[in-house]
């Protein structure tokens, strides 16, 4: 069904753009730089009607459609004297556009361009030459992107949750590889609140990252140590090489690091049957851990249409080790009931990860054909063990195991063309998914489990982009087709398994009204459980605990409804969404006086309402470069509670002031801050306000090849969280700090760096990230 709809999709539009001609060519200032942002219009003769539109983009290029030979291109741009060409030849090469002394006078008066604009679906901060080219990494550079927000080892788009993360085109797997990204190799950030149907079904935000194009040929390396100082220390190294010849590139990498943290946790536990239980819990544990990675790839471009190639990356966690102690005073009808010691060590051993992308992208004609193939392979051992001394009842110690393996193969193609004066794109993408999750306990207190996943996962979509006076529309359609087969102890199980055809449609409106950018948009969007939620295997946490996911789960269906904004230096988005069957953590009784509870997943039923609204202000006043984002999301959600209904719609308020100063000697100070207010989200309620500050100085040398910064993170040890989960007859409040106050220097050396051309966008990021 796909591939016909694919082949369908692919006649018509070949078919209506049989007698069309594509006009091209690229913009550039005075100076020869790319102009990004021109207006490019196509107007009819002699009436000069408006036919269809576009901009330039941040290389200057730019294509139209032309229909008539009685037709002209118009190209305008404020600063700029307008232009006019003939749509014969087709490609009218490269157009230089001169200064209008009169309109450059105007913008000098008026203030600077804004760093953060509206760009077609998304928000596009320009970080080249800015003060955000010198933020460190590409992990300092998000941080103060608006409405992104950094939470803990993840970034969160505000109101929308977890974003896909994609470097040039390519879809980021290992955060970390953001350290190892340089600010001033970063061209621009767009951030896309609404993706269209080239995007999985599960994707509710994306942030591209765009990388400067380095000229020339020749060698360069870029040299990356980091110093991290808490109650541990924490070190990271880093060598990037690139070498560029003629049309070929080759590049590659090598990261390690060293970390070792700590979390203390409180814990209140009620539970609430036949009897009332009660747990107080303190407990504090460590973490520690080694890894190494290293990718090595090519990019040969074998024309200025056609290019190819392929990346390789493996890497392996060298040492995890995770000791853990916890006390715990257990009541029963408010009556002391035992006092529980536990002394717990999880240790891991990972397989090798083997990632492997290859790519190619091809221009026919008026047709662009991008293909990605993907081979993902990985797995790790863990073994536990829990010592559990009783005062009044039985001790015991727990030994469990559990082994994971995943492998993974996708592919995906698109096709792009002009059509009816828009542009059009049709493709397809399929994913098969491979897991074991074996689960071994010794005494036998939980069930040994052998389960294996088996997924197939294949779409089609098609997506059609068209430019008028009054706006752009973009309209897009995606057909998922899911077969999801769960086996346990080498069983099919038939209940458990199950199959899913749903689509996915998406529409936007874009329009300017005077100088405001406004973008209205709707997309419907599902959430899949991970492969660990659907897991059938039971988990030992303690003899009164137990967790496992739940193979019954059904994907969350979400319509999201929002309108974005754009006017200078202000950003404004407000967003209205409907889930249906989220995923929320809960916990059941599993005996009827409530002495054994197993936490694990469900759906809730009823669809949940949220709104989001999020505004930020991006100016630039002399050497100071602030950035104030303050947000708000409200959830209507009423769970069940100890027999009653429990409202959770309290709001969440969040604000960020990012704040940095360039001053004389290549010296830069930032200070950053970030607070989150007590609110609800899902069947969680976060009951204290948590945030931090970070204070940095920087100072270059060299011409800036070389680099120091000095940093404090979380200087006034802010960053604590406090939270209550609701759910039935289980209740839970916990309190967590972890070692996040520390000092950190950094270290960058390079020499003739130059990012790699690499144009591969991946295939099958969903389940990878689910994985």
């Amino acid at each position: 069904m796909i591939m016909r709809f694919f082949f369908l999709a692919l006649f018509v539009a070949t078919s209506l753009t049989a007698n069309s001609q594509t006009i091209s060519g690229k913009l550039v200032e005075e100076n020869g730089k790319p102009l990004p942002y021109a207006n490019v219009v196509l107007l009819s003769l002699p009436d000069l009607a408006f036919v269809s539109g576009t901009i330039s983009e941040e290389d200057g290029a730019f294509t139209l459609e032309a229909t008539s030979e009685n037709q002209i291109v118009k190209i305008s741009s404020i600063g700029y004297k307008t232009v006019y060409r003939p749509v014969s030849p087709a490609n009218i090469g490269i157009v230089q556009l001169e200064s209008d002394a009169q309109l450059l006078n105007e913008v000098v008066v008026k203030g600077n361009l804004p760093v953060t604009r509206m760009k077609g679906d998304a928000m596009v901060t320009n970080v080249e030459n800015s003060v955000l080219s010198k933020a460190g990494s590409a992990n300092d550079v998000l941080a103060k992107i608006p409405s992104i927000t950094k939470k803990q080892d993840a970034f969160e788009v505000f109101g929308k949750g977890t974003p896909l993360i994609y470097i040039n085109g390519r879809k980021l797997h290992d955060l970390s590889e953001l350290e190892q990204l340089n600010s001033n190799d970063i061209k621009n950030v767009e951030v896309i609140r609404n993706p269209g149907s080239r995007y999985d079904a599960t994707v509710k935000a994306v942030v591209r990252i765009r990388t400067v194009k380095r000229q020339g040929d020749g060698f360069g390396f870029n040299l990356r140590s980091s110093y991290y100082q808490s109650k541990n220390t924490d070190l990271i190294e880093q060598a990037n090489f690139n070498y560029r010849h003629d049309n070929l590139d080759i590049f590659g990498s090598i990261y390690y690091n060293q970390m070792e943290s700590w979390q203390d946790f409180s814990l209140k536990l009620e539970e609430r049957g036949t009897k009332v239980w009660n747990h107080d819990m303190k407990s504090n544990g460590e973490f520690y851990s080694k890894m190494l990675n290293g990718n090595i790839g090519f990019n040969y471009q074998l024309n200025d249409n056609h290019a190819f190639g392929m990346k390789y990356k493996a890497g392996r966690t060298l040492n995890e080790e995770n000791p853990l102690s916890k006390e715990t005073d257990i009541n029963v009808d408010n009556v002391f009931y035992d006092n529980i010691k536990v002394n717990s060590y999880d240790c891991y051993d990972y397989n090798p990860d083997h990632e492997l992308n290859a790519y190619y992208n091809g221009q026919f004609g008026d047709v662009n054909l991008d293909f990605n193939a993907d081979y993902l392979q990985n797995g790790k051992r863990s073994n536990s063990v829990f010592q559990e001394t009783s005062q009044t009842s039985e001790s015991r110690d727990v030994h469990s195991a559990n082994h994971v393996k995943n492998r993974l193969v996708a592919g995906k193609l698109t096709l792009s063309l002009p059509l009816g004066g828009g542009a059009f794109a049709v493709g397809s993408e399929v994913t098969y998914t491979h897991r074991n999750d074996d689960y071994i306990n010794e005494e036998n207190y939980v069930p040994s489990s052998f389960s294996k996943i088996e997924e197939l996962n294949a779409a089609g979509y098609a997506e059609y982009n068209r430019s008028f006076p009054w706006g752009d529309w973009s309209l897009g359609l995606r057909y998922e087709h899911v077969k999801f087969d769960y086996y346990e102890d080498g069983r099919h199980i038939d209940e458990q398994s199950r199959t899913f055809d749903n689509f996915f449609p998406n529409i936007s409106f874009s329009t300017q009204l005077g100088k405001v950018q406004a973008q209205l948009s709707y997309t419907a969007k599902t959430q899949r459980p991970t492969y660990s939620e659907l897991s059938n295997n039971v988990f030992y946490s303690d003899r009164f605990t137990l967790q496992k996911g739940n193979p019954a789960l059904r994907p969350t269906i979400i319509h999201d409804l929002t309108l974005s904004a754009a006017w200078r230096f202000l950003q404004m988005s407000l967003s209205y969404s409907q889930t249906k069957d989220w995923i929320l953590n809960w916990g059941e009784l599993v005996n009827e006086d409530a002495s054994l509870t197993m936490l694990s997943q469900r759906n809730w039923d009823k669809s949940v309402p949220m709104f989001a609204t999020f505004l930020s202000v991006t100016p630039k006043i002399g050497c100071w470069s602030p950035m104030l984002g303050v947000g708000m999301q409200k959830q209507w959600l009423v769970v069940d509670y100890f027999k009653e209904s429990k409202n959770l719609d309290n709001p969440i308020f969040t604000a960020s002031f990012n704040n940095t100063w360039e001053l004389p000697l290549d010296f830069m100070v930032s200070l950053d801050s970030y607070i989150q207010s007590p609110g609800a989200t899902q069947n969680i309620y976060f009951e204290k306000p948590n945030g931090y500050v970070n204070v940095s100085l920087r100072k270059s040398f060299l011409n800036d090849a070389l680099s120091v910064e000095l940093r404090g993170n979380d200087i006034f040890n802010t960053n604590k969280i406090s939270y209550s989960m609701y759910s039935g007859d289980y209740y839970l409040y916990q309190k967590s700090v972890w070692d996040r106050q520390e000092f950190v220097v950094t270290i960058r050396y390079k020499l003739n760096a130059a990012k790699s051309k690499y144009k591969g966008t991946g295939a099958g990021d969903s389940q990878k990230s689910r994985m």
